[in-house]
């Protein structure tokens, strides 16, 4: 069965993954920014710790779902098992939607005491306008691992944009409502644009949800194959998913747990020395606009990842040794190169880049912020995919070790950072360029272990290292030329432009990819629809 269904390479789909990403991401921005500029950065410290409440609750409900549903159907097709799918999608169904259902519940109870923990009763409004969410995402989650299992990216892409458009048109129109016609205090106008939010998740699940039941033949089984497969029992398919998810959901909850408990610690120590206005306005600046900015390319790592999981699951499954190697060192060195080139240009950019779309306070040190942190892009970027390399063999438990080691590294140090006034809220991206290369390390000594495979250091680190410095060079020399003769906003497109060919340039002088393997990237072969 699996044989005769062609379906995409892992880079495609995650070139698919990309596109829908960043204008997913930008989308995104531009929703913040109207937001931030009716409410100011102190204000949009409500919707960063909503959210962080949000992404805890929703790690428990759905993180590895989507990668476990995808891993266990790729590794079904693999081997010939397809109706272990339908059983597997009916039990992970009822399943997540009840608990996605009795977390919304339990938020919207709680929502006060939660706000109160964390230094902020304004928040309750906006953890109240987000937490129905997560039940919403958590049939999104069911039914994009359905189709990631099938390597078709192109629902859970449409899905993104979906989302973002919504959250977008929504959130900013019942933000405007509440704050020029109602008149609502702050804190209430920033729980309306969050409720956008939710709207979004809403019309994202309508149309999986429409995707899946109008799915095309080539998804099901035709009567032959039926009574040829043999069926695998429940609860043997529902321990090979929880093996994969439940190291990725401790995982999830361990990184949002910590990030939980720096917004109420960041914010409690920032107050002791500068005051809690002050401390809630670095906050804002650092979360609201240097990390919206930072997390924009770091997605497009991240679709390699969710790509590659399937691709490696059923080499995997098939004991195809030499399609793991291909697909390990294409996955490293492309997601290298995105984060060697992210990472170098953003920090040489960071005051345009948050210039061209905030405005206001926090603005100034949002930049120097960004270009502190812009550099952990390539430790993130790398250890997201080596991540997602151990959860797709079955290893996940070894990639929860190293984000709990990474995840407290973080913590300590961001806390032991802050304390000093002269660092302030700069130990919280210090800390995550020291944490994220810890956890790479340990990725790459657990992939070892179990696949025997290393990654390429003149390709992976090397060549994208050099051809990361001079983008940066370039970029500076850029912007001092260009902010000559004409306004920061503009001159920026143009040291982008010239930054990036000189980085794509530096890339094939040093043979780093060839002309072939761009083209294999945007071939692709018939896929399901």
């Amino acid at each position: 069965m699996p044989e005769k269904k062609k379906r995409e390479g892992f880079i495609y789909g995650a070139v698919i993954l990309s596109l829908s990403g960043v204008l997913a991401k930008i989308i995104g921005i531009f929703f913040k920014i109207p937001l931030t500029n009716m409410v100011g950065a102190a204000n949009m410290s409500h919707f960063t710790s909503a959210f962080e409440v949000y992404n805890f609750m929703l790690s428990v409900a759905t993180s590895g779902l989507p990668v476990g549903i995808s891993a266990m159907i790729s590794s079904s097709l693999a081997v010939g098992k397809q109706r272990d799918i339908k059983t597997l999608m009916r039990s992970v169904t009822v399943i997540f939607i009840s608990v996605g259902a009795l977390l919304a519940v339990l938020g919207m109870i709680f929502s006060s005491y939660i706000a109160k923990w964390m230094n902020s009763p304004d928040t309750v409004y906006c953890v109240r306008a987000i937490v129905p969410a997560i039940f919403f995402m958590a049939v999104v989650s069911v039914f994009r691992g359905f189709f990631q299992g099938y390597n078709n990216m192109t629902p859970t892409a449409v899905s993104n944009v979906i989302e973002s458009v919504i959250k977008l048109g929504a959130g900013i129109a019942i933000a405007y409502y509440l704050k020029y016609v109602v008149g609502a205090p702050d804190p209430v106008v920033v729980s309306g644009g969050i409720l956008g939010i939710t709207l979004s998740t809403v019309i994202s699940m309508i149309y999986l949800i429409l995707r899946y039941v109008f799915r095309s033949k080539s998804y099901r089984l035709s009567i032959s194959e039926f009574k040829q497969d043999t069926l695998t029992p429940r609860s043997v398919l529902l321990k090979r998913f929880f093996n994969i998810t439940v190291p990725i959901v401790l995982s999830s909850v361990t990184v949002h747990l910590m990030g939980l408990i720096d917004v109420a610690c960041v914010i409690q120590i920032l107050k002791t020395y500068m005051g809690l206005e002050q401390a809630q306005l670095l906050w804002g600046a650092y979360s609201s606009m240097a990390l919206t900015i930072f997390n924009l390319p770091s997605f497009v790592i991240i679709s390699i990842g969710v790509s590659l999981v399937p691709s490696i699951s059923g080499a995997f499954a098939k004991k195809d040794s030499p399609r793991i190697k291909y697909n390990f060192d294409t996955a490293l060195k492309f997601s290298s190169i995105i984060a060697f080139a992210c990472a170098f240009g953003l920090s040489a950019i960071s005051k345009g880049a948050i210039g061209l779309f905030f405005s206001g306070d926090g603005v100034e040190e949002a930049s120097r912020l960004l270009e502190v942190i812009s550099f952990a892009l390539v430790a993130v970027g790398l250890t997201n995919i080596t991540s997602y390399i151990l959860q797709a063999i079955g290893k996940a438990t070894l990639s929860i070790i190293s984000i709990i080691v990474g995840t407290i590294i973080k913590t300590l140090t961001t806390v032991a950072l802050i304390l000093f006034p002269q660092i302030n809220i700069f130990g919280a991206p210090i800390a995550t360029n020291i944490a994220y290369p810890v956890m790479l390390i340990l990725n790459f000594v657990f992939i070892y272990k179990n696949l025997h495979l290393l990654p390429s250091a003149k390709d992976v680190f090397i060549k994208p290292l050099l051809a990361g410095i001079g983008c940066y060079a370039s970029a500076k020399l850029f912007t001092f030329v260009f902010e000559m003769f004409m306004p920061q906003k503009i001159a920026l497109f143009f040291v982008i432009l010239t930054a990036g060919i000189v980085y794509i340039a530096l890339i094939f002088l040093l043979k780093l990819v060839t002309i072939n393997e761009i083209k294999q990237v945007f071939k692709k072969n018939k896929k399901n629809s």
